[in-house]
């Protein structure tokens, strides 16, 4: 791998030092066309934040934005993502409950450990940039006792073709509950070079998850934590299932994509390209002495060692064309490999299986609208699926937008529940799951006076999901399902956000139901976010302030249970949560490109006594001030 990554930053560096006075078109589309100045020359810092740019592997260009809304502060969180339709759990970097649920996009095979996915960088936030000026981006916030959460990114543009940029994420907080301790690292290289024949772009990522899984409060426990005992508001007097449980999660990947203009002529263009996506992903479950929650080990062995690794290599080559008729037409091969082992053991589970796709993407933009296909349809190959997109949209409009997506996708839950032997005698997998198969059709709609409506409709068959003993509901042991039948679930959610002068009020409504025979796929049926909010300037201007509280309340349902050995949630039906409200408090600030964020979470976490739970055993968090900064420096 080390040499590999040698390779492709040395063809990168020959191709930039062959060109000479590169051109490209100021194309506002991004990435392939688009103009950028060299960031060393002198004369380019006079600023302008127009010429700070980034895009994802879609090419899908954004400017920089260091503005203050309220968008960013539901964002300012680990994820740096709005959790709306997910439940936190105690500590920072631990994994969250669904309040919803969200058909899987991916139909290549995965190891699993699906509790860790929404902790990751994924595929999907891989950032390139384009900068007239080098750009630094700071992140803090404050966490649970003896730590904090830091991300530090820098970017800069070498020449007007070629931008690099290095980032580091990294996490450590105690936690208040006995052996709670998370922590996590997330390093991150990006190289792209552009010019008006060839784009290039290679993306590294390097990520690290190390969680002390404490299994939640035992009975006793949860007990004198619901009754609001006044004795136990020090959390770490409350005993947990765990005190010697870890978990460590670690996933590399390298993801490099060339793009070449081969023909060019009468606005008829052809490309070549050529994708590398290089992973590798391994988890650890060390524990020192046996549970009884998962049952016996061998006398002979001295603890839980369960050490997985899972590694793929997508290679993907494609034909593009666009004419005046076509604004895009692509057509492609995909050959997937990918292998799984025990670390330790000398023959590998899975060895060397291949997989062949074919692809193709269909793309026409009309005046007001545009249509666009994708497909991925497997030739052979056992663990992959297919995966189809259709989908209407209108373009760019400042009172109306639409779209109107189809999409069925087939997928595998993951390896280890096809093939897994625990140090726990009586925890093992040896099946072959068939793929399950979601078929949904998402409706978006805007209208300036009536915000967001987004209707959803899927329909699912052979559904994978985890269950424990139905009489021993309070045992971890896992046992594995899969539904053949039709589960059916529609999703309804609704946004507007009501201006009154200085004052504001956002809302956000979501209803969901489920039809099904069985209590598989538990959600509530209400979610609701209210935040009201006061946005001014003071002091000349200088200051952009807004300060205001935030209600987030969801109906009671039977939700899932985590279950560390396998880092997922597993399906239980004995107790509810829910129907409380998490009042949050905020006061944020801007001063030039520095955002300060003060939030004082769950203020009203005494009044609702021991109802605050994220799942049966876990509860939420109480009560806590936190502060942070996010902080855009331009050179």
């Amino acid at each position: 791998m080390r040499y590999l990554i040698l390779l492709f930053c040395f063809l990168n560096c020959y191709t930039n030092l062959s060109q000479d006075n590169p051109i490209r078109n100021n194309n506002p589309t991004g990435g392939f066309f688009n103009k950028v100045k060299d960031s060393m020359s002198i004369d380019n810092f006079k600023f302008d934040i127009n010429k700070l740019k980034y895009f994802g592997i879609s090419n899908d260009t954004v400017l920089l934005d260091t503005s203050l809304t309220i968008k960013k502060y539901y964002k300012f969180n680990y994820r740096k993502k709005d959790n709306l339709e997910l439940l936190k759990f105690n500590n920072v970097g631990q994994v969250y409950n669904n309040l919803s649920f969200n058909p899987k996009k991916n139909n290549f095979s995965t190891i699993g450990y699906t509790a860790n996915h929404p902790l990751l960088i994924g595929k999907n936030d891989y950032k390139f940039y384009d900068v007239a000026y080098p750009v630094t981006e700071l992140f803090f916030k404050s966490v649970f006792s003896q730590g904090q959460l830091t991300d530090a990114l820098f970017t800069s543009n070498i020449n007007r073709n070629t931008n690099f940029l290095l980032a580091f994420k990294a996490l450590r907080s105690l936690g208040k509950y006995q052996n709670s301790l998370s922590g996590s690292k997330h390093f991150r290289f990006g190289f792209s070079f552009v010019n008006e024949n060839l784009d290039s772009k290679l993306f590294f990522i390097s990520q690290k998850l190390e969680k002390k899984e404490n299994g939640g409060l035992n009975d006793a426990s949860l007990i004198n934590f619901i009754s609001g005992d006044e004795e136990f508001k020090e959390r770490s007097k409350l005993n947990v299932n765990f005190e010697d449980a870890e978990n460590i999660f670690q996933t590399r990947n390298l993801f490099f994509n060339n793009k070449l203009l081969i023909i060019n002529k009468n606005k008829n263009l052809v490309f070549l390209s050529y994708n590398l996506d290089y992973e590798t992903t391994n988890n650890k479950y060390q524990q020192d002495q046996a549970s009884y929650l998962y049952g016996s080990i061998d006398p002979n062995k001295s603890g839980i060692n369960d050490h997985y690794k899972f590694r793929s290599l997508k290679n993907k080559f494609s034909i593009h064309t666009k004419t005046k008729f076509f604004d895009e037409l692509t057509f492609g091969y995909i050959n997937f490999n990918y292998n799984f082992f025990e670390v330790g053991e000398s023959l590998e589970k899975i060895s060397g299986e291949n997989t062949s796709l074919v692809h193709g993407k269909f793309l026409k933009k009309f005046e007001k609208s545009k249509i666009q296909f994708n497909i991925n349809q497997k030739l052979n190959g056992k663990r992959v699926g297919n995966n189809f997109d259709l989908s209407f949209e209108s373009l760019a409009s400042n009172k109306f937008n639409y779209k109107l997506n189809f999409n069925s996708i087939q997928s595998h839950p993951g390896l280890i529940y096809d093939i897994y032997q625990s140090d726990y005698d009586n925890i093992s997998f040896n099946n072959n799951h068939k793929l399950s198969d979601i078929k949904s059709l998402d409706l978006k709609l805007y209208y300036e006076k009536f915000g967001n409506l987004n209707i959803g409709y899927s329909n699912i068959t052979n559904h994978f999901y985890l269950t424990v003993d139905s009489s021993q509901q309070n045992k971890l042991k896992p046992f594995i399902n899969q539904y053949d039948g039709n589960i059916n679930y529609l999703k309804i959610r609704y946004n507007k956000e009501f201006k009154f002068g200085i004052f504001s009020l956002d809302n956000s409504i979501i209803f969901q139901n489920v039809k099904q025979n069985e209590q598989i796929i538990n959600l509530p049926k209400l979610l609701i976010r209210n935040t009201l909010y006061i946005s001014e300037k003071v002091f000349k201007n200088v200051l952009d302030l807004q300060t205001g509280i935030s209600l987030k309340t969801f109906s009671k349902f039977y939700s899932n249970e985590y279950n560390p050995l396998l880092s997922t949630f597993h399906i239980q039906t004995s107790n509810k949560i829910g129907g409380y409200p998490i009042l949050d408090f905020f006061l944020n600030a801007k001063i030039r490109q520095t955002r300060i964020f003060f939030i004082a979470e769950h203020i009203n976490s005494s009044f609702s006594a021991g109802k605050f739970l994220s799942s049966p055993t876990s509860p939420y968090r109480d009560s806590n001030i936190r502060f942070g900064l996010r902080w855009n420096l331009f050179n």
